[in-house]
């Protein structure tokens, strides 16, 4: 008798349980995120990252179909992002300088980064802060959500280069200008050379190294062909991700709570993609030196006037902004930058133990959670 009466109550107690789970919505909606790199991208992972926290800040509401190259490549998502290919892309302002001139002042500021973390929170809060810099981004359907920050630039090379000596006349792959012109600076040969070009070129010796992230021993498959890693310069970070704008027909589809959610994911992935690309550094870094290749500090020397250099080229920078792209005001523009980046050097002093939700939240509190929901991309 009282197993019946149990049969007979089951269906009930079942149902009321089922009814006190977390559900996602029964309209919940998808969202396409444009990656234009493989999913075993830095890239890909902030991505994953976003889309966890966004589905649970929404409980459900939105949720995200992460497209890694089906879609575009990384050099097609300006164009994604505006007319709506994706709802959302991780996009790299530097490959369009001429339509982002601005944004571009800012990257082109790359040798002052030493500390990731504050590199990543100075460029946010700057950009956010930069009516030109969003405006410029909203010509093209861009809603600007934050960005994250490599690690500090190495001299990874075939021959050993820690002494100004050693660095003379060694050709040397630079990515951007502010590099090209420390080659230049101490008697080496910057070299042009796209990154899918890099390997070859090392391992046939049209080149000396490279200037990059420790990243790239395992990235691009250095760790086989050099021999070298110098660390300390020329220092500088890559600095010019926009993690995952947002189209802006879709922002304003969004409810102020969606968007809110927004926000604060993006603070999340702000802090994953950083921890993630220091982290990155160093796996590859100690890869490598399980092959063999050998890992040094620059002298005292190279290092005291590659900063004097970084200093002085501060002015260069201003000067090809105002030339090259008519930016106005670009030396006052550079002083507001470094002073938010000493502001976030003391925020987040570099450690290699930084908790990603502790960070999040720095960032949150700091920028993303005082944007007005009411007034931004609207």
């Amino acid at each position: 008798m009282k197993l019946r009466r149990m049969l007979f109550a089951l269906p009930f107690i079942v149902s009321a349980a089922l009814s006190l789970m977390p559900h996602a919505p029964a309209d919940a909606r998808e969202l396409k995120v444009g990656v234009g790199l493989p999913p075993s991208s830095v890239g890909h992972y902030g991505m994953e990252v976003f889309a966890k926290t966004i589905k649970e800040k929404t409980n459900g509401e939105l949720e995200v179909k992460i497209f890694p190259l089906s879609l575009l490549n990384i050099t097609q998502m300006y164009g994604g992002i505006r007319d709506g290919v994706v709802d959302a892309g991780f996009f790299l302002p530097p490959i369009f300088p001429s339509e982002l001139p601005e944004t571009q002042l800012v990257i082109d500021l790359a040798m002052l980064g030493t500390n990731s973390f504050a590199m990543a929170g100075a460029v946010t809060e700057y950009m956010f802060s930069c009516s030109e810099c969003l405006s410029e981004r909203l010509k093209a359907n861009h809603i600007y959500l934050g960005s994250a920050s490599t690690g500090p630039y190495a001299i990874l090379s075939t021959k050993k280069i820690t002494t100004i000596d050693e660095l003379k006349g060694k050709k040397l792959r630079s990515a951007a200008g502010p590099w090209s012109r420390w080659a230049s600076q101490f008697g080496a040969v910057a070299m042009n050379i796209g990154g899918n070009q890099i390997f070859e070129a090392v391992s046939q010796g049209l080149i000396d190294g490279t200037l990059q992230s420790t990243q790239e021993l395992t990235a691009l498959r250095l760790g086989d062909v050099v021999k070298h890693v110098t660390l300390g310069v020329p220092s500088g970070t890559f600095h010019g991700i926009d993690n995952h704008n947002v189209n802006t027909t879709v922002w304003r589809s969004l409810t102020d709570s969606q968007r809110r959610a927004m926000l604060q994911s993006a603070s999340v992935t702000s802090a994953a993609l950083t921890i993630r690309y220091i982290s990155e550094n160093a796996r590859a870094l100690a890869e490598a030196q399980q092959k063999g290749v050998q890992v040094h500090q620059a002298s005292a020397e190279l290092k005291a006037r590659t900063a004097a250099f970084i200093e002085a080229d501060l002015a260069v920078v201003s000067q090809n902004a105002e030339k090259s792209y008519g930016i106005k005001n670009a030396t006052q523009k550079a002083t507001r930058f470094r002073q938010l980046l000493s502001k976030w050097e003391k925020l987040t002093p570099h450690k290699d133990d930084w908790n990603q939700n502790a960070l999040a939240e720095i960032y949150f509190r700091e920028i993303f959670g005082k944007i007005d929901l009411k007034t931004y991309g609207l």
